[in-house]
């Protein structure tokens, strides 16, 4: 076979040809080669896959198998290469089958036998391990960043807000008082634990497989290290088996992603319902709505119907890999391709949504004049049984008490604020005329000043915590 036919894929009637057919006697059926070809979604490896053909390529002029003027004309080859795609100049090819053949193959079509070496002592195997590594890695680190960006609009939001009282919730009742600002907080404090996932995603991805071969580690004694030092890896697998065969940082990444995409569903299911015509609590600016084709009046939260939806997206790719997973011996399987494209995808739709959020939360208006319609003054009911209890009523009394007086005021119609110290002393003689003073919104968030309450000087004090977090 001449030179030129054995690095080119050739098309012989219904069959492909490959570049590592050798041992084959018959090429590949093209259903083989559509359903075995990966390049449609790996090709967005293309940036770490040449970076880390570029650091091995200078490991294998540390051993002499390539010259300097042989390294240069490799790094050059390849940086062009990356240049071109970038340019829409790359043409693929049905033999094709993956992003690293065909970077390989162009290589090779470009500066001939020396691009044929780039593949010495280097399988496939601990490639796509080490350009899944670089990809997660980057792509974590670009979520932190639009987590860090959410979280200043929540921050904004909290210092804006910080007058305004509303209703809390618990089984979507109105339970007790609180200032929005809290609320705000805690969605700023529970993204702060997403990103100490993601990092800890991070520490689990930051470990170099490139040098573990096919399984049993490189025939030729690179210098891991410095390979690892060139590609931006804190160390290298310990272990060639591991090395390979190793995708719990995409398992883990997959579960950072579902876990922000779980509680942001959370906070979007409030969001929606407050803007509802019901509650009113809250409109959404008119860039971050829609509209409907058949009913002129509306305003649909879809930003935030999507996010809440997308966290079905995201439990769904992760269960689809763990599911594949799960049954995959060691070391490398094909069925490893299948880690690909739900972590490509769910990487593309979490910054989307947390993106998206952000600018929902830093656009939409609070409609404070209709919260504080909403107000019931039932939320006061719980600063009326604490109130018994620092007289020296043991609490479970107390509580059945303001039960008592809650079932009165709904049976006569009667606002609970409206009740004075006489009537209440009918149900406990503990009721003294200081009682008036529990009857205000603004008293009662006073008096949560508890470590992480509600109470105007605990926010405050979350809120010099959130900035130094972000600063």
């Amino acid at each position: 076979m001449e030179r030129e036919d054995l690095f080119t894929d050739e098309v012989k009637g219904n069959f492909v040809m490959k570049m590592w057919d050798g041992r084959f006697s018959k090429a590949s059926d093209k259903l083989m080669e559509q359903f075995h070809n990966s390049l449609p979604f790996d090709k967005t490896l293309i940036e770490e896959d040449i970076a880390g053909s570029i650091a091995w390529a200078a490991a294998l002029a540390d051993l002499g198998i390539f010259s300097p003027d042989e390294l240069k004309k490799v790094k050059s080859g390849l940086v062009e290469i990356l240049d071109d795609y970038r340019n829409g100049k790359i043409e693929f090819l049905p033999g094709d089958e993956d992003i690293h053949m065909a970077v390989e193959r162009v290589l090779i079509e470009r500066i001939g036998d020396t691009g044929a070496r780039l593949h010495t002592g280097r399988s496939r195997n601990d490639q796509v391990a080490t350009d899944s590594r670089l990809y997660a890695k980057k792509a974590i680190g670009h979520i932190i960043d639009a987590v860090c960006e959410l979280q200043r609009s929540v921050l904004d939001r909290a210092k804006s807000d910080k007058k305004i009282i509303i209703p809390g919730y618990t089984h979507l009742q109105q339970a007790q008082p609180v200032l929005l600002a809290h609320y705000w907080l805690s969605l700023f404090f529970l993204l702060e634990r997403e990103k100490s996932r993601l990092e800890h995603a991070i520490t689990t991805t930051d470990i170099m497989p490139l040098g573990s071969g096919a399984m049993a580690g490189s025939g030729f004694n690179v210098n891991r290290e410095k390979l690892a030092e060139n590609l931006g890896f804190s160390s290298v697998s310990q272990n060639s088996i591991d090395g390979v065969a190793a995708r719990d940082f995409i398992l883990e990444t997959l579960s950072c992603i579902s876990s922000l995409g779980i509680h942001l569903s959370r906070y979007a299911e409030d969001l929606i319902i407050w803007s509802s015509r019901e509650f009113g609590f809250v409109e959404l600016d008119d860039a971050w709505s829609t509209g409907s084709s058949m009913m002129p009046q509306k305003k649909n939260p879809d930003s935030l119907e999507l996010i809440r939806g997308k966290s079905g997206r995201f439990i769904g790719n992760l269960t689809r890999f763990a599911a594949t997973l799960k049954g995959v011996g060691l070391t490398y399987y094909k069925d490893l391709q299948e880690d690909k494209e739900p972590l490509f995808d769910s990487v593309d739709q979490i910054l989307l949504v947390l993106n998206v959020f952000s600018q929902v939360i830093a656009t939409l208006s609070v409609k404070n004049e209709r919260i504080e319609e909403d107000l019931d003054p039932f939320l006061l009911s719980t600063d009326l049984a604490d109130y018994l209890a620092r007289k020296g009523m043991p609490f479970r009394q107390a509580h059945k008490v303001v039960g008592r007086i809650v079932a009165f005021c709904i049976e006569n119609g009667t606002p609970l604020t409206d009740l004075t110290s006489e009537m209440l002393r009918k149900f406990s003689e503990s009721f003294q005329d200081d009682v008036a003073d529990l009857f205000s919104f603004e008293g009662s968030v006073r008096k949560r000043l508890v470590a992480g309450g509600t109470g105007v000087e605990s926010v405050d004090k979350q809120i010099e915590s959130a900035s130094r977090l972000l600063s």
